[in-house]
């Protein structure tokens, strides 16, 4: 059982610190989910993201790469970065805005913007207003081509095993 079900559960089974029943480790899963364990994805080169998608809103965590180039674009979902890590000469209108650790930008919808890393890696927090289709094709792209990674991977363990049993 994964740490953060076990913390859940010893919460569940432990009702003396508040007057709300805590959630059933089913319902927890249903709820809660680790940024780690989501798969990476690529949106440019050199800029990968944990992307977690609700039915209004997109939340993406970002690494860009050092020396990268996010490159200028515009989208109709109003977007909100916060930079934790590093720092990045971000593009906005045609100007350029260096923006570091505890920075918080706020890109109204339509906006021109895009993104020079410099000589660090760059990890921020992306909010968007509403889910990006271009980035949930992405996200599908990822998942298949995990899956069929994963496929391959218990095939060829299949057939490993069958040559092995007819030996």
């Amino acid at each position: 059982m994964p740490a953060f079900a076990k913390q859940n559960l010893e919460l569940y089974r432990s009702q003396r610190m508040h007057k709300e029943p805590a959630a059933t480790p089913e319902e927890f899963k249903a709820r809660v989910l680790r940024y780690n364990d989501l798969p990476a994805t690529e949106l440019v080169k050199g800029s990968n993201s944990r992307l977690v998608v609700g039915e209004q809103a997109m939340i993406s965590f970002l690494k860009m790469d050092a020396h990268s180039y996010f490159a200028p674009h515009r989208h109709p979902q109003e977007q909100i970065m916060i930079v934790l890590e590093g720092y990045c000469d971000e593009i906005i209108e045609g100007k350029i805005y260096r923006v570091q650790k505890g920075d918080v930008i706020i890109l109204p919808s339509n906006v021109e913007h895009g993104a020079y890393i410099g000589n660090e890696d760059c990890y921020a927090i992306d909010v968007f207003g509403s889910p990006r289709g271009d980035y949930l094709m992405k996200m599908m792209q990822t998942m298949i081509a995990m899956n069929a990674k994963k496929k391959e991977e218990v095939d060829s363990e299949t057939n490993h095993l069958g040559a092995v049993s007819s030996r």
